[in-house]
């Protein structure tokens, strides 16, 4: 969680402190609409649009205690892909920022 705050409070990729995920304190399953066309359209430009389901799909929680207050961890922008920044993140950061990424692309 000391890594993913660092990750949501901001980290200076070369343009100044700029937070990569969002909040990180939540069981949500669900993102925001525009992040899922953000993830679409980065996903086409990486991928190619064979890579990707002709319509978006929607997730939602099976537990009745869910924390679902914000949307799920997702980057801040897909289009910030984890290569691009790897210079700039301790090797730590780099693996939690990855997977936050890979799974934010690979669920749409």
């Amino acid at each position: 969680m000391r890594l993913a705050q660092q990750l949501y409070e901001g980290i200076d990729i070369g343009e100044g402190a700029v937070g990569l995920i969002t909040y990180m304190r939540t069981d949500s399953v669900s993102l925001a609409g525009e992040a899922i066309s953000e993830i679409r359209q980065v996903a086409v430009k990486l991928y190619g649009a064979e890579a990707i389901d002709p319509e978006p799909r929607f997730y939602k929680t099976k537990s009745k205690n869910a924390q679902e207050a914000h949307e799920a961890i997702r980057p801040t922008s897909a289009s910030v892909v984890p290569a691009d920044i790897e210079r700039y993140l301790e090797p730590d950061l780099f693996k939690l920022y990855s997977l936050v990424w890979r799974r934010a692309v690979a669920c749409r």
